[in-house]
């Protein structure tokens, strides 16, 4: 699954505004701000109840061997429908809003790994499953580790890590960490900023995400739109976020895996703003020898997201081979 030589862009982007627009919508879907206030699949969910009494909406389709989809930071069940509804064909398929998220709140704690760990641990439980695939992205890929180190793998038929690192800061002598290049001081910083003034960040990474520069001045904070966006932003509770966010810097989850006994698949977008160019294959090839990586050579930090139909399809003939 590793494609020989080098990877082609993401997708080639067309001159004009139009790349901007496409840019500004992407960006703001995966910070979490676009269909998050209203759920109309909302009668569609199940709750279960963690161990603190908290009520996790989930949604469940199809029947046969379970899995489980976490989603990422400041994400919810729906940006795994596109996948969860291919494996429905085969698999009951479990996606929740992990609590913060999605149509679960409010919350009455700060949210952690290990408390979404525990989470995970109330939904199988809760539903009666002896054994599942737990596929997690980003943020959810973590929370599948934290899952892993604190509980192991007597529940767990495989395992599936979407774009994300076992630890996510770098020091100096781990760089395979965020952007090849990003301490827990400059981690702490950007939530210490990000709870100071939570508009402004949530703006400020847009920014980086978006081309060309037109839409940079669209967004700047004395444009009319660049304000308007500030004063919606200002609407939308983002704490929890941050919180769960907290729970990177201390993330560390390389000598658990060197322990990891169940089938793994490792995905990575080749064009990952937070891992491009970050060798986190050959690690994980040399940590756990019998792991299995497939590469998207055009996709970015969520190719589940962008390119479903192969996602699925890999993910099918993985479970085929070992769950």
């Amino acid at each position: 699954m590793d494609p020989a030589g080098p990877s082609p862009p993401e997708h080639p982007a067309p001159a004009g505004g139009l790349s901007g627009v496409a840019s500004v919508w992407r960006a703001a879907r995966n910070l979490g701000l676009l269909g998050s206030g209203t759920f109309g699949d909302a009668s569609e969910l199940e709750h279960f109840n963690a161990s603190d009494g908290q009520s996790i909406p989930v949604r469940i389709v199809g029947s046969g061997p379970p899995v489980l989809l976490v989603h990422g930071l400041a994400c919810s069940h729906r940006h795994w429908m596109p996948v969860a509804k291919r494996l429905a064909k085969k698999h009951c398929v479990f996606t929740w809003d992990a609590r913060g998220h999605g149509a679960c709140r409010p919350v009455a704690e700060p949210v952690t790994l290990a408390r979404l760990a525990e989470d995970l641990q109330a939904l199988l439980d809760h539903f009666g499953l002896a054994r599942a695939v737990l596929v997690g992205h980003s943020m959810g890929a973590l929370t599948v580790m934290q899952y892993l180190r604190d509980h192991g793998t007597e529940r767990v038929a495989a395992a599936v890590f979407v774009d994300q690192s076992p630890r996510p800061t770098t020091d100096d002598e781990w760089r395979l960490g965020l952007f090849g290049g990003c301490s827990a001081a400059m981690l702490r910083g950007l939530i210490h900023g990000a709870r100071e003034d939570p508009a402004e960040a949530v703006m400020q990474q847009m920014t980086q995400a978006t081309t060309p520069h037109w839409w940079h001045r669209q967004l700047a904070p004395d444009h009319w739109a660049g304000r308007a966006l500030r004063r919606w932003l200002r609407t939308r509770e983002i704490q929890p976020f941050l919180d769960l966010a907290e729970s990177l810097v201390a993330a560390d989850f390389r000598q658990s895996l060197r322990r990891m006994d169940a089938p793994l698949l490792v995905v990575l977008g080749d064009q990952s703003p937070h891992y491009r160019g970050v060798p986190l294959a050959e690690w994980y090839r040399q940590t756990v020898p019998h792991c299995r990586i497939s590469h998207y050579p055009r996709a970015g930090h969520s190719p589940h997201f962008t390119e479903p139909i192969r996602f699925a399809r890999e993910l099918l003939t993985f479970l085929d081979d070992h769950a």
